[in-house]
């Protein structure tokens, strides 16, 4: 018999946000301003869960939802209440508030605790469910990293779960393909990817669910470890609407104008920027600008205008250093001050304290986590290297890489070749396969070895998973998902030559840029596809360590039982790739469309063609996996991708983010990728692609 922990979590509804929900002064999202719903993928971790207890068909299981919010949260207990679960706990207390992924996960893992010995007599045999992500932050942190701090298993991004012979087991997404596995002891920790046999409540659960008592706990009743603002290891610098896209996105009226588009687009031989630009000024280091009191390397355009009339009536005063300012010169500065700034006395101490920061706050190197499979490093590994690069270089560091495995060292070499100076090797029988305990624990321990001054991951499944629980295991602040990072002063709050790390939130209607605090080193993982990597270089020279890790079979945390990924060759370099996704339906419309098209445009276009195809064409078994194009497939970068009944989950689009012109078509007219391409027609797809290739032999 086992019992159901489901984290849920009330979140605004990003369906509702216009212009109005920012604030016009800041531009901060005003969340007041929206409605709240349940995350829709706690929704579906909940109706997992049930799943889960009817395949356990023991009586005596209990569905038990938990949340950690304020006292308006209850809307979402009381929603998971009539929905299947049994008792509904809600965590409140203003001093909860404001806190990041790293204060979130510790008071929950202490209520988990709590409802552990309070509610279900101390039994082991329980699985805590929760949805993979939050539309609100995007994380996919904090389920990890309340694994972490309870020291429990974690199965991620499952979108299936069986009755096996001992325990549950979970189908789950892995890069490139799905993995079967089931975890080797309980209690663990289970996030939901996917699972759309939605739960719905009748008249007597509703009305049973309004009457139930929600049990109600504060920070003192699970005294957790870190709490609110405080106990965060990050914090927010600014939020701020999302840039306009640089997409064209133009309805196309015919056939003969996108196909004559197709042809200018292909001739085109200048490749744009990533989605994001991420073509911010090179940092220089105080010492090396031409005066140490130079602070045009802040985090905020705001704080550079500050600065910049600051030193300016400094000039004027004839005052060469913040520390030769008296009580007279600042009765003088606070007197003079211009551009609406109302500039008190603490707030210019502040800033000539920040004039006399000079120092870099972090030591180290910069350090990215490789990820491989079948002998080969991911894409998104040399990606993050040339930003690593970047960013090195600006510190006046180096970059190292960490690689762990079985029989790794061999692809060392590649890696230097792609910007790395140093490649340190991890190499042990029980990382063969991808365990995130076992993994975790080795590369967290290589990392407190030296640590580096900034660690990057790659926000794949892979990177998501491993990325929080060292995080946590170290002790330092990390941000998911970022499209752009750079090096930046803090001076107000003493902080030079910091990591800003900008990513979207809301589902990309917001975004943030988060700056590390009380932590050792500052990591993050990034969206593939985003940074450019660098021409390989085989002259480039590195050294290669090899470090030594203590594993057992007790650190491994799952039984793998069966593996998928695609098999065949693909070439994700060709000049066009020709994606199609759900819309077409079935297998053999895939392969009727795509394959009539592509010999076409390969014919008629003299270009390079390969097929691609969404997560959902893939899952429905129109192609092999290794076709699958995305966030957790292949990051691809094209002069022309051309998406056929693919709707534009952000995930998809990710994964494109590089291509050079986004072609789309689709029959529903408010399709998403309609705002997120450069070009889309609107129609049947069976009716338009027979005149698209009528078009193209015609020309």
């Amino acid at each position: 018999m086992s019992h159901y922990i489901v984290l849920v979590k009330q979140v605004p509804d990003v369906t509702q946000i216009t212009d109005n929900a920012f604030d016009p002064e800041t531009g901060n999202l005003m969340r007041g301003k929206l409605p709240s719903v349940i995350n829709e993928l706690d929704a579906q971790a909940l109706a997992f869960a049930e799943h889960m207890r009817q395949l356990d068909g023991t009586a005596g299981g209990k569905v038990i939802a938990l949340t950690m919010g304020p006292p308006m949260a209850e809307d979402v207990l009381r929603y998971s209440l009539a929905r299947g679960a049994d008792e509904a706990v809600l965590l409140t207390d203003r001093s909860l508030g404001g806190a990041d992924t790293w204060a979130t996960a510790n008071p929950l893992a202490y209520a988990v605790r709590k409802i552990v010995r309070e509610m279900l007599g101390g039994a082991d045999d329980y699985y805590v469910v929760s949805g993979m992500q939050s539309v609100d932050g995007d994380t996919a942190q904090v389920p990890a990293q309340l694994a972490e701090e309870m020291g429990l298993p974690c199965v991620a991004y499952a979108t299936g779960v069986a009755k096996g012979s001992e325990r549950a087991e979970f189908t789950r997404i892995i890069s490139g393909g799905s993995q079967k596995v089931s975890p080797r002891a309980l209690p663990a920790v289970v996030t939901v990817a996917k699972y759309e046999e939605t739960l719905f409540a009748g008249f007597a659960a509703t009305r049973w669910a309004r009457q139930k008592e929600i049990i109600r706990w504060s920070a003192d009743d699970v005294r957790p470890t870190a709490v609110g603002v405080k106990g965060s290891k990050t914090r927010v610098i600014r939020v701020f609407p999302p840039a306009k896209t640089q997409r064209k996105c133009k309805h196309v009226a015919s056939v003969g104008e996108f196909v004559q588009l197709l042809r200018e687009s292909l001739k085109k031989a200048s490749a744009v920027e990533g989605a994001n630009g991420d073509v911010a000024t090179d940092y220089v280091l105080p010492r090396k600008r031409g005066s140490v009191m130079d602070r045009s390397f802040e985090g905020t355009s705001k704080e550079i205008a500050s600065f910049e009339d600051l030193v300016g009536q400094l000039k004027a005063l004839n005052i060469e250093s913040a520390g030769a300012v008296d009580d007279e010169a600042k009765e003088k500065i606070i007197a003079a001050s211009r551009n609406g700034a109302k500039l008190n006395q603490a707030m210019l101490d502040d800033m000539l304290k920040g004039l006399e920061a000079v120092e870099p706050s972090y030591r180290g190197d910069v350090w990215v986590v490789a990820e491989h499979d079948n002998g080969q490093v991911h894409a998104s590994t040399f990606e993050l290297l040339g930003k690593a690069r970047h960013l090195a270089d600006s510190l006046e560091v180096k970059v190292g890489v960490v690689l762990a495995g079985q029989s790794v060292a061999g692809m060392a070499g590649s890696l230097i070749a792609g910007g790395a100076d140093n490649v340190y090797v991890i190499e042990h029988p029980l990382l063969a396969e991808f365990d995130p305990s076992a993994m975790r624990k080795s590369i967290a321990e290589v990392i407190g070895r030296h640590w580096p001054q900034i660690v990057l991951f790659a926000a794949t499944p892979q990177g998501r998973v491993i990325a929080p629980m060292i995080s946590y295991r170290l002790g330092c602040g990390l941000t998911a998902d970022c499209t752009s990072l750079d090096i930046r002063d803090s001076s107000r709050k003493g902080e030079i030559a910091v990591l800003m790390q900008t990513r979207p939130a809301l589902g990309g209607n917001v975004m943030a840029t988060i700056c590390t605090k009380d932590s050792k080193c500052q990591m993050a993982t990034a969206r593939p596809g985003v940074f450019k990597r660098l021409p390989a270089d085989e002259s480039r020279k590195g050294e290669i360590i090899k470090e030594e890790v203590e594993l057992t079979e007790d650190d491994l945390s799952l039984d793998v039982i069966e593996t998928e990924r695609g098999t065949g060759d693909v070439n994700f370099e060709a000049e066009i790739i020709i994606s199609g996704g759900k819309g077409l339906a079935s297998k053999s419309n895939y392969e009727d469309i795509l394959n009539q098209l592509t010999s076409t445009v390969a014919e008629h276009l003299d270009c390079s063609v390969e097929r691609g195809a969404s997560r959902a064409a893939v899952e429905q078994g129109f192609v092999e996996r290794v076709h699958q194009v995305g966030q957790t497939g292949t990051a691809v970068g094209p002069k022309v991708y051309l998406a056929m009944a693919i709707s534009g989950a952000i995930q998809h689009m990710i994964g494109v983010s590089n291509s050079e012109a986004i072609f789309a078509i689709n029959n529903d007219p408010n399709a998403p990728i309609f705002k997120q391409c450069d070009y889309y027609l609107v129609g049947n797809i069976e009716e338009i692609v027979p005149e698209l290739t009528k078009q193209l032999g015609a020309n």
